[in-house]
């Protein structure tokens, strides 16, 4: 991927990534209010896909980095943009961002969900814009291949047993449809681990599998986001200085690869 002699020709990409998931990928309840001095500004050498605009962006933490309806929310993105742009002194990371709050990865009928056999669902959405965001960069004449996917997503599967169940081969299965239908055998994809409230089966069982499918399927890894800070509220989603250690988690295992 990136080689660590910042600078050379290997360094200097223009390369896209993928942010997606559920409420922790969005940055639920967050807000410009919540972000840290360093991310109040846009983050040099990174653009955004805007869905509204049906164009990349600079991106802005808290002005672009959320949804249609919420585009002042902000997750891990920001601290994985603003680690990205410190370390690369020239090339360019181009961004698309899907979340949406409340979706799991079981197939559910009349409810939203990431199962790609789930049809004009949560996984046909993103999929359809990122495609436009690669026809743009077509246009540009910039690579489209995505070279990583960021997913923080598993609690909602995690409060029904039989989802819970089914959550490691549903996995396994959106692994292998993001390499052969958003980038390639070469895609990497980082898997954010869920939280464990106490006594919860269900959600042990959805990070036991989180955590199989990083050991069993090449070029998965596993972020471990136990001591990140969640809201008090409901001790399931991040603060924001728990969205920035899941971006700076993120980050980090990108970097090592």
């Amino acid at each position: 991927m990136d080689s660590p002699n910042y600078g050379s020709p290997a360094d200097c990409p223009s390369s896209l990534i993928v942010v997606a998931g559920q409420s922790n990928a969005l940055g639920y309840t967050l807000g410009p209010a919540d972000l840290p001095p360093h991310l109040r500004k846009p983050i040099a050498k990174v653009q955004i896909w805007d869905p509204a605009r049906h164009a990349f962006a600079p991106l802005q933490p808290g002005v672009n980095t959320g949804s249609l309806t919420n585009p002042g929310a902000w997750g891990p993105e920001s601290q994985l943009a603003f680690r990205w742009s410190q370390g690369h002194p020239c090339g360019d990371l181009r961004l698309v961002k899907y979340a949406r709050g409340e979706t799991g990865l079981a197939a559910t009928p009349n409810d939203r969900d990431w199962s790609p056999s789930s049809h004009d669902d949560v996984w046909d959405k993103a999929t359809a814009e990122l495609d436009a965001a690669k026809a743009a960069l077509k246009a540009e004449g910039l690579p489209r291949q995505v070279a990583a996917v960021f997913w923080m997503q598993g609690e909602t599967d995690a409060q029904d047993p039989a989802k819970a169940k089914a959550y490691r081969q549903n996995l396994t299965d959106l692994v292998i449809r993001i390499r052969a239908r958003w980038g390639d055998d070469q895609t990497k994809v980082y898997v954010g681990q869920i939280d464990r409230p106490p006594g919860s089966k269900t959600w042990e069982q959805v990070r036991q599998a989180q955590a199989a499918v990083a050991a069993s399927v090449p070029d998965v890894h596993l972020i471990d986001t136990d001591l990140f800070p969640r809201q008090p509220a409901d001790n399931t989603h991040f603060t924001g200085a728990g969205q920035v250690q899941l971006g700076d988690g993120f980050f980090d295992q990108y970097r090592a690869r």
